[in-house]
């Protein structure tokens, strides 16, 4: 997993520019991908922090939760794109934040853990890199500390269709249906099970994973059912 530059960063964005991209993004992905999304009406409405945790598999994934949502939603980009011309100021206005690599960077962890302590909305991708083969992998120990450490709701997600449209090999999309399922939050510091395991933060993980296969699995069985 990586996680946000050290320095004392604060998410800010210019919300009509987010509005402005948020509307074209959400257009293109029903032009050219069929865009549908079920159960966002489980998404949390109250002042709780939320960790968003879809499954990754293309290149398209990211954007997708921040689409479909009203509230902003706030995500990661590798640090050397903020130094791009222009791009880097479009990512800071947009609620982006600059990340490294190092999973030892103590200050970046603290970084995120400050962002979700005053309830901001994060999309973290549980696998932390995108699938090879289109099939879900299990989970980095990050997204399951953070979870723990904040107190936040996480929020399973699963992203069907980005790999047939644009997997990682591939150089162009290709115009294949995409849909996005949201599943029930939990909240993994108040899971007992959870807090009593012998390594807390990848049973946290696990868990998350679990319940993306669980969405996974219902969404094939009612695809097939059509």
């Amino acid at each position: 997993m990586s996680y946000p530059v050290s320095g004392d960063e604060v998410i800010k964005s210019k919300l009509w520019f987010y509005r402005l991209t948020q509307f074209v993004l959400f257009r293109l992905y029903r032009i050219f991908f069929d865009l549908k999304v079920y159960g966002v009406g489980n998404v949390p409405e109250d002042s709780r922090a939320v960790i968003f945790a879809p499954n990754h598999a293309s290149h398209l994934d990211p954007p997708i939760v921040g689409v479909v949502l009203r509230a902003p939603t706030h995500y990661f980009a590798k640090e050397y794109l903020f130094k791009v011309f222009g791009l880097g100021t479009m990512l800071r206005w947009l609620g982006v934040l600059p990340i490294k690599s190092e999973s030892d960077d103590f200050q970046s962890i603290r970084q995120i853990l400050r962002a979700l302590k005053r309830g901001k909305r994060l999309v973290i991708f549980p696998e932390g890199t995108r699938s090879p083969d289109g099939q879900l992998h299990e989970a980095e120990g990050g997204t399951g500390f953070l979870a723990l450490k904040s107190k936040a709701y996480v929020v399973p997600v699963y992203i069907q269709g980005t790999f047939e449209a644009f997997p990682r090999t591939a150089k162009w999309f290709r115009c294949k249906p995409v849909r996005v399922y949201f599943g029930k939050p939990f909240i993994p510091a108040e899971d007992a099970g959870l807090m009593a395991a012998e390594a807390p933060y990848l049973a946290t993980g696990q868990k998350i994973m679990a319940e993306i296969k669980r969405i996974k699995e219902s969404a094939n069985f009612l695809s097939k059912a059509k």
